[in-house]
This record gives structure tokens, sequence and C-alpha cells, in this order.
């Protein structure tokens, strides 16, 4: 579920949300995310749900990508911005089930996306990557998550998030342990420039 009520609905709008992302410190961490997690190897098949407009592909070796997501505008940019890099295409992933230019990949990854989807809609996605990936591919996410004893200001700050389906650590290895054979996660307390805690799971097939 996503909310875009108000000043939210401002991030719509790709160079809004950039600029918005390079703010709290998202480039860094865009970064560091590539070269820790994601380990993508250059002539690697890397899908992309919910690619936004592609920054990631700034961090990437020279990789055959295909990025998704249903805002037409993010598309639009990401065509304009890297359109020699990779191929992207407006839909989410029940769109393209059983495409078969969503086959044999060596990583899926989702950075922000699953906590703006339900249990239901979460499992979807998790169970795409998963038709999507080869033998001992990878499936890397990168989400809003609440911790124990968390402060008020980090609290606060997550609560106004745009996505409204934030989930535990447990929470997250179970939604893709049902799927996965292997979940390895990694809670981060000081990601970005404003107070904010995230998680990374890395998924094997």
């Amino acid at each position: 579920m996503q909310s875009d009520s108000g000043l939210l609905g401002w991030l719509k709008i790709p160079s809004i949300y950039n600029l918005f992302s390079t703010a709290v410190g998202g480039n860094v961490l865009r970064r560091g995310l590539v070269r820790n997690h994601v380990r993508a190897k250059p002539g690697d098949k890397v899908i992309d749900i919910g690619c936004g407009s592609a920054e990631v592909l700034r961090y990437l070796p020279a990789v055959d990508y295909i990025g998704i997501d249903i805002n037409a505008d993010y598309i639009a940019f990401a065509r304009r911005a890297y359109g020699d890099k990779g191929t992207f295409l407006v839909g989410d992933t029940q769109s393209f089930r059983g495409d078969p230019r969503f086959k044999d990949a060596d990583i899926v990854m989702a950075f922000g996306l699953l906590h703006h989807l339900d249990d239901q809609e979460a499992r979807q996605c998790l169970q795409f990557a998963d038709e999507a990936l080869h033998t001992k591919g990878r499936f890397i996410c990168h989400e809003a998550c609440w911790i124990p004893n968390q402060g008020a200001l980090s609290k606060y700050v997550m609560s106004i998030d745009r996505g409204r389906s934030i989930r535990t650590e447990e929470q997250y290895r179970q939604l893709a342990g049902g799927i996965f054979n292997k979940v390895d996660a990694w809670v981060n307390t000081n990601p970005l420039r404003i107070p904010y805690v995230t998680i990374v799971l890395e998924c094997e097939k």
C-alpha cells in the first residue's frame, strides 16, 4: 500500500524524487548496496523491480538490465537518461508474469518496493523474482524496517513514508523464507542523512 497524498505526491515526479533522494543520501546508499550486496559482474542479467528512474545504473557495471515500474514518468525518465544501458518497461510483476524476457536472471533486485506492498502483493513480487532467477540466482531487496526500542524521531519520519507496509526484520524474513531457500538479512540503523532504519535481504534460489 502506498500514500501519495499532500506533499508526498510530488515524489511521483522523477526530477523531484531524484533531488530528494540525493539530499537525504540516497546516492551514497545506492552505491553501497550495489557494491556490498548486489555484486553484479559485467554481463550479468539483472532485473530491477520498481526501478524508478533507474539511477542504480550509475553504479552497476555493463550488465543486461531490465527495469520495470508502474510509474510511466519514471520509465520515460529512465529511457531518456539510460536508454543505451538497459530495457525499461511500464508495469508490475503481474504484468510480466510468464514473459520470456524475465527468465534466467543472475540477479533480481527491488530497492524500496516491498514496504509499498501488502503481504499478498509482496508474495507475488517475491514469487516473480524466484521464477525469474536461474538456479543459485539471488534476489536483493532494501526496505524500511521497524526495530525494537526505535527512537521517536525515526518512528515519526518512517510513519510519513509513502510506503504503508513497513515490517520488522522477522516479518521480512518470514515473507522471503516462504519463497527462497536461503535468506540473509542486515539491519542498518543509520543508512541516510535523516533518522531512518532499513534492512537488506539477500535471498538465494
